[in-house]
């Protein structure tokens, strides 16, 4: 079995230990590291060989707060999925940290279900966000309709291919699936999945789920 490789990078010691404890006999999980603040975890992420494929990040941390790491790893690590930890559910932080790259938000509250689950499904689809997530991409979008707004006001239209692939990934369908269904080859969807970040500027999948949102381009009926 392929495991899950996971760090985690908290600074209040209590839930670090804590969630440690309870994510580590999963049998799926593989924690590779528990570090207390954003710097520290950098330090050591350099050093290591193999990098986690999924980092559980607080938001507020002394030297370096999880809006800062996450840029850093954007930069240089962009394959490593980060799923932010934090005690606030204000929209303004959801979507400032979905922008900064994040796949996943949770809040501290959360469930420890939810909890195995995000990091399941980010791992398998690239990102996971629970009901309160979607609720505040859509009430911050300000454009719906079938165009997407990329960087410097140029209007980028989606083709009808682009858009249904985009809508599958947004239904977490992986790219070897969304070739299954329509009868394409993984290299075919994988072209226009790049097609697609190239024209919305996105930077990540997560990314494209929030461009797809807030368009108007997907619309789950389970929120």
């Amino acid at each position: 079995m392929n495991k899950i490789k996971i760090a985690l990078v908290e600074d209040q010691r209590l839930f670090r230990d804590g969630l440690h404890a309870l994510l580590k006999d999963v049998e799926d999980f593989e924690i590779m590291g528990v570090m207390e603040n954003g710097k520290i975890f950098l330090d050591k992420l350099a050093t290591y060989p193999v990098k986690p494929d999924v980092v559980l990040l607080d938001l507020n941390m002394p030297e370096m707060n999880g809006v800062e790491v996450s840029k850093v790893m954007q930069k240089k690590y962009p394959e490593i999925k980060i799923i932010i930890l934090t005690v606030y559910d204000q929209e303004r932080f959801i979507n400032k940290m979905i922008e900064a790259g994040a796949a996943g938000y949770l809040v501290k509250n959360c469930d420890l279900e939810e909890v195995i689950h995000s990091i399941r499904t980010v791992y398998k689809s690239e990102f996971y966000f629970n009901e309160t997530a979607i609720k505040a991409m859509r009430n911050a979008s300000k454009h719906k309709g079938a165009l997407l707004q990329a960087n410097g006001n140029i209007q980028i239209e989606l083709t009808d291919r682009e858009k249904m692939i985009l809508q599958m990934i947004c239904k977490e369908f992986t790219n070897s699936e969304i070739a299954e269904k329509l009868q394409l080859s993984t290299r075919t969807v994988d072209g226009h999945r790049n097609n697609i970040l190239a024209k919305t500027g996105c930077r990540n999948t997560a990314g494209l789920v929030l461009y797809a949102v807030n368009t108007g381009i997907f619309e789950s009926k389970l929120f």
